[in-house]
């Protein structure tokens, strides 16, 4: 995969830049932007921008270089909006006189005169009576002195007072990795930080710990930005120059630190900086911070793998370190039982008045509680075991005799909030344990445990049931089990991922579309619970060139399912080829490219089917119930084959009898060198799969009309990143040649 940003960076050398002249910085900087024009010397020059297709990229990669907020990026988060100096500032004698700035001279004594003198482009002056004077280059008091003195020289008594009338803006290179390279007018007062800003500031793959100052005549400048930010110096953020060229080259090393800290954050490392240096970018250590418990973790090059060391040094070097936890102190209260919420006196409880659960909340006096779920934390010490334990006050058999440990936690919802401050693998537990209430046009999550009535849960959200029917839907998934019944007689044992539905003449109707080779394709609107065949019904006949067998059936579900599982594939590809280029910078990266490669051929409409035989009269059209916008697609019958993934020639080719799977592959080419043999499997019509094993003591799998052979990739380099990649390629294979079988099929 192509870094132009990145190579930006890297392919200046500070040498050659130390050797060049004004112009030809200015060329190379035009074309690091993909912008080179014709410029008059006189005329105002045109602030380059760089592609927005690059830009993007490069957004997209400094996003998924580290997970976390990178510390300083944002301190360019404004731009300067003009290179206009302001007028009543006080001019300093260490001024450097530029191309174009405009001197006002009073003559007074013997001679009076007024007169306005332009800094020409030959660097000088026409002074009348005295002639050309040079001047640029030279600080502002040199030239006083230099024109009070030739004055004193052609006059007798006379006084000259000198000011700057205009002063011209600076004419500057930003290259590097910044977000907008390129050569900038900028205020004659800018120092290096707000120079910057004209760019854009710095990409997030930059460094704000050498930025580098290159003056026209080769001196060269280093500036750190954290001495700014950390500390409050700006004493090396010098003043720029007209012909100054800075630079931007790309950070090291990267260094995430949370815990006990008090800004955690992400931050670059320069070499041999310690933990104790990466503790004062972070504001130092909090109160409750154990110093003695530090954790680093850092990247083993030798072996390729991310190791862990726990270490109180503060002066332990962090080079290849990618991560510093710092651990807070342990306390335990071993008296007490922790109560929070819609309790009249929240607080700490003995543990030695308290042996059972249901001991304790005898002894509360609930406020506005929210009765049918509560959350009770508590590890038992002894046998190293954590736990947590739902329970409703609605069902004592929810909380009787549960026993009580030291430090347990309880916690009470509030009636109208039901909301839980609680762990987050706690609060995913009773998500898990949610009843999803379907009203009209909402969704409604309620925790619930233990045995409970829909009826309260109904009369707590206030929902009119005046247009809604009296049987509902009751779905409990782990049990496979759906009660359809009067909602006012059922009582339920809360379950997992239940849900119930109400139903109402208008809003249970579904929306499906059906198209291909049917005689009246488009949308149909169906009732809840109707099925395929419920549908070819209402459709009518199909056209004589129909392929029942093949009939697709895409869900909207799976397909966001499908979508999400790819994003995240992408995000894990770009991490990995990131880690890749840390660890073996000369090694190449041919598997990752592939498979990023792949991901962008996958056509998200061709994704969320569903396999299986749909055709008329099947079981799949009797027992497939239908949801709202569920895509079936009837395709014309098959006249070919197709063989995609590692062979010479990825093709599709007319059907022949007899034909199999070797057949087919010596069709295409034959295999590739990287193809994995071994794995080869055979995409049916209907969408089911099937493995083709090469044994001799296995027949060769033969083939029929819309079949799709897939021979998939082997990973060419043996590598602990790639080898932790292995579920996340197949993820990839699968979706992609499956998405690609379907586009083919409904072509």
């Amino acid at each position: 995969m192509y870094f132009p940003f990145l190579l930006s960076a890297q392919e200046i050398d500070e040498t050659l830049l130390q050797n060049l002249s004004n112009n030809e910085i200015e060329l190379i900087t035009n074309s690091l932007s993909g912008e080179i024009s014709n410029r008059d010397t006189e005329s105002e020059l045109d602030i380059i921008q760089l592609d927005e297709t690059l830009q993007e990229e490069s957004d997209l990669m400094d996003s998924n270089m580290v997970n976390g907020k990178k510390f300083g990026y944002d301190f360019f988060s404004t731009s300067p909006s003009s290179t206009v100096a302001v007028g009543d500032l006080p001019l300093p004698n260490d001024y450097k006189i530029s191309l174009r700035d405009k001197f006002t001279v009073i003559l007074s004594g013997s001679k009076e005169d007024i007169f306005d003198l332009n800094v020409k482009l030959d660097g000088t002056i026409l002074f009348p009576e005295i002639g050309s004077i040079s001047v640029a280059g030279e600080t502002f008091g040199e030239v006083k002195e230099k024109i009070s003195n030739l004055v004193d020289q052609v006059y007798i008594g006379v006084r000259v007072d000198l000011s700057i009338k205009n002063l011209s803006s600076k004419k500057i290179s930003i290259v590097g990795a910044v977000k907008t390279p390129g050569t900038y007018l900028v205020s004659p007062f800018s120092t290096i930080t707000s120079a910057l800003s004209y760019s854009g500031g710095i990409s997030e793959i930059g460094s704000l710990r050498k930025i580098i100052l290159i003056r026209s005549s080769g001196e060269k400048f280093t500036f750190d930005l954290y001495d700014l930010l950390i500390d409050g110096d700006r004493s090396n953020d010098i003043t720029i120059e007209s012909g100054d060229t800075i630079l931007i080259n790309s950070a090291s090393q990267f260094v995430e630190i949370n815990g006990e800290i008090n800004r955690p954050a992400i931050y670059e490392i320069l070499e041999d900086e310690s933990i104790e240096d990466i503790v004062r970018f972070a504001l130092g250590f909090t109160q409750t911070a154990n110093k003695s418990n530090i954790s680093v973790s850092f990247l083993n090059l030798k072996e390729t793998k991310i190791e862990q060391k726990t270490t109180s040094n503060l002066g332990y070097t962090l080079n290849n370190a990618l991560k510093v936890e710092v651990f807070g102190l342990l306390s335990e209260e071993n008296f007490s039982i922790k109560v929070l919420g819609a309790v009249e006196k929240q607080g700490f409880y003995s543990i030695d008045e308290y042996e059972y659960l249901h001991d304790l909340i005898k002894d509360l006096t609930f406020v506005d509680v929210y009765p049918w779920l509560a959350v009770l934390e508590q590890f038992d010490q002894k046998n190293m075991v954590k736990t947590t334990k739902l329970f409703s006050l609605k069902d004592i058999s929810t909380y009787q005799d549960i026993k009580l440990f030291p430090n347990s936690k309880l916690y009470f919802a509030d009636l109208d909030l039901r909301t839980y401050e609680t762990e987050l693998l706690t609060q995913n537990l009773i998500d898990d344990y949610s009843l999803n209430i379907f009203y009209k046009d909402n969704v409604f999550k309620i925790p619930v445990f233990g045995n409970f009535s829909p009826i309260d849960l109904i009369k707590l959200l206030g929902l009119d049931l005046s247009d809604i029917e009296l049987n509902v839907t009751y779905i409990v998934p782990s049990e496979d089990k759906v009660i359809y019944e009067d909602y006012r007689k059922i009582t339920a044992l809360a379950s997992k991922f239940h849900t119930l539905i109400l139903r109402s003449p208008v809003n249970d109707l579904i929306t499906v579309n059906i198209s291909g080779a049917i005689s009246f394709p488009g949308n149909y609107t169906l009732t809840p619970g109707s099925t395929l065949e419920d549908l070819y019904r209402a459709v009518g006949e199909f056209k004589e060139q129909a392929y029942l067998e093949g009939i697709i059936l895409n869900r909207e579900a799976i397909r966001e399912k499908q979508l999400e599982s790819l994003e995240i594939a992408k995000r894990k590809l770009n991490e990995a080829m990131l880690i890749s280029l840390k660890a073996n910078p000369n090694e190449p990266l041919n598997d990752i490219e592939f498979y990023s490669r792949l991901t962008e051929t996958i056509e998200p409409a061709n994704l969320g089917r569903v396999a299986g035989n749909y055709s008329p009269g099947s079981k799949g059209s009797i027992n497939t119930i239908l949801s709202d916008g569920d895509k079936i697609i009837v395709p014309n019958k098959p006249f070919g084959i197709n063989v995609f993934g590692e062979v010479l020639n990825p093709t599709s080719f007319q059907f022949q009898e007899n034909l199999k799977v070797n057949d087919a592959i010596v069709l295409a080419g034959g295999y590739k060198k990287l193809a994995d043999k071994s794995s080869v499997y055979v995409i049916k019509s209907d969408g089911t799969v099937e493995n083709f094993k090469r044994n001799i003591f296995v027949k060769d799998l033969r083939l029929e009309a819309g079949d799709t052979v897939i021979v998939p990739r082997m990973v060419a380099v043996d590598s602990a990143v790639l080898n932790a990649l292995t579920p996340i390629t197949q993820i990839l294979s699968n979706l992609a040649f499956s998405a690609a079988a379907i586009d083919n099929l409904s072509d």
